[in-house]
This record gives structure tokens, sequence and C-alpha cells, in this order.
């Protein structure tokens, strides 16, 4: 059952003022129950870290049984249901050390969040570290969105516009997003903006795919990846802005903010519902626009406002913003 706190920020900057003055690390608690606040929406993450022994991480979290082998494997080797898998990955791996943590399916259960936190205490106890050169990639099913075109309609404009917010919450615990985002995760609010002037038909799994082929031009690279969708590989939004992280707080937030853009998406309509609360959200989202700037203390509120019904996750999310500066 989804809480909602019906706190708006937008309405109290005074609000916003004190808990960006006294938020720190320490304030944010790590979660296990309820943590997407009964959004059922499964998720995937990929970690990648550079340095310590990947072999030695990965017989650990084998002996633990996280993991599918007690050894690193191969680049996107086989998948193995419900167990992680420790992989090389060219831009991070070096010999024996680094490489990328690929998660199962998961769900929002204590025992995820059970797992990401051992996944990175082994990690960090093996010599594991991150730095400018990783990302930590985040999947979000897209069964919210559907063949709904005003759901599709409204994340579009979501990136459209907080697309800076994004990616300044993506810079995690390094201070800043890292500078091979611009290849790596390129801005897709252009395309967001595109999508407005783009007609299609939205009746069928087919007319979805075509539509997330035609928005993505079928390049994986964007901060926002669709071509999951396209290909018809797996029914996921790729959030690829996130610096990689080993803090699993900062790994918790990242997913918190991209399953919630994703629940907007789907309940953030301003007609057409009964719940006066997300009527608001959805005025906040129709009201808004990219004009008077979009790396502004404003924006940082409506985004925080649209995406997240519980104080305690807007909180979470600020904590990353003030750690932070703009791109």
């Amino acid at each position: 059952e989804e809480q909602d706190d019906n706190h708006f920020y937008t309405d109290n900057e005074v609000d916003f003022d004190n808990d960006f003055a006294e938020i720190n690390d320490d304030s944010i608690e790590y979660e296990y129950e309820n943590v997407l606040n009964g959004n059922n929406s499964t998720f995937g993450v990929e970690l990648e870290f550079v340095g310590g022994n990947a072999n030695a991480i990965a017989r650990e979290l084998y002996d633990l049984g996280i993991v599918s082998s007690p050894r690193r494997l191969g680049y996107h080797s086989r998948t193995e249901p419900g167990k992680w898998k420790l992989e090389r990955d060219g831009s991070v791996s070096d010999g024996d050390a680094g490489g990328e943590i690929v998660s199962p399916i998961l769900k929002d259960t204590p025992e995820t969040w059970e797992q990401i936190k051992v996944i990175c205490d082994v990690a960090k106890r093996h010599g594991a570290r991150v730095d400018q050169r990783c990302g930590g990639h985040v999947h979000i099913n897209m069964e919210k969105l559907d063949t709904a075109r005003q759901r599709w309609r409204r994340f579009f404009k979501t990136i459209e516009v907080y697309e800076d917010c994004i990616y300044r919450a993506a810079g995690g615990d390094l201070g800043r997003v890292r500078s091979n985002a611009r290849h790596y995760a390129t801005p897709f609010s252009p395309r967001a903006d595109e999508s407005k002037y783009i007609r299609f038909n939205m009746d069928n799994d087919e007319d979805v795919r075509r539509m997330a082929a035609e928005i993505s031009e079928g390049n994986r690279y964007y901060g926002i990846n669709l071509t999951n969708i396209a290909r018809d590989r797996a029914p996921t939004v790729e959030f690829r802005h996130f610096n990689g992280s080993l803090n699993e707080k900062q790994i918790q937030a990242n997913i918190k903010m991209a399953a919630g853009i994703i629940n907007a998406a789907e309940k953030a309509r301003f007609r057409d519902t009964e719940d006066e609360i997300f009527k608001k959200r959805g005025n906040i989202l129709k009201n808004t626009s990219r004009l008077g700037g979009t790396q502004t203390k404003k924006k940082m509120m409506e985004f925080l406002d649209l995406t997240f019904p519980r104080r305690k996750d807007k909180n979470a999310i600020l904590n990353v913003f003030k750690k932070n500066e703009w791109r």
C-alpha cells in the first residue's frame, strides 16, 4: 500500500532550505521493508567497480549463495535465475581486478536489500572501489507504462524537464556525475522533447517496441536506454546516468529514484483521477517546462514532489543532491 505524506516542498520552500541545510549521510537510514513504498515493479542493478580481487569477491559471494560462480565470469555470461553474477567488463577490469556485479530480477523484499548490503561489504573488504570510470545502471520493469500513451508522455516530459536533476543525483558519493557519462549516458532530454512531435500507435507490444526504437534511435548509450524494449530483449527502462557505488545507501537511493520516476509517470495525472494529492503532482508536471532553467532549486523541489509521496524518500535524494554539483 502506498503511503503519502501529502508534503510538498513547492508549498514550503523554507522546509526545503532547512532540510537541505541539516541533512547528511547519518540522517539517512538504510531500509529493508517497503523501501519502494508499495511499488511492486521488478528491477535490476549493474555495479561496476575497479581494483580489488574480483575472484576473491566472487568466491566469498558464491559461498554465501549469492552469485552463480566462485570466480569472475566473462562479459555477458549466462545468467542463472535468482543469482547475481560477477563479470569482467573491459572498461573497468584489469588483470584480476575490477568487474561488474550484475543482479538477477529483483523485488522490493528484505532479502534483496540484505544481499545488496552484503555485496557492498564483501566487495570493499577485498579492495574494490569506484572511480570516475564506474557506472551503476538501474533497470526498472516497464509494466507501469505498458501500452498507455499518456504514461509514456508523462515519463518523457519528466526526463525532458528534470534530467539535470537526475544527473546531479547520479553523482552519488563522487560529487559530480562521471566525465564519461557524456559518452555512456548521453542526455536523453532532446529525444524526450522530440517525442512530443512523433505520432505513434499504442495498441499492442509491437507498437511499444516500434516507439522505443524510434525514440531511442537504436542507441543504448543515452541516459535513458530503451533498446532492450525495442529489441524485445527485456521489458525494462534502463537508467544509465548513475555513477558506480559500493555504498548500499547510495544504491538504494538510485533505485528509489528510478522506480519513483516510472511510478509518477503512471500516477501523476491531472484529470480522470479521484486522488487529489496525485492530481497536485500531475499539475506540477503539466505546468512545468525547461523555461527558467533546469539547474535550479525550484526544479529540485518540483522533481522531489512529483516523484516521492513520502518525505523520507525525498530526503534520501535530497541528501544526494547536497553531496553533488550540477554537471
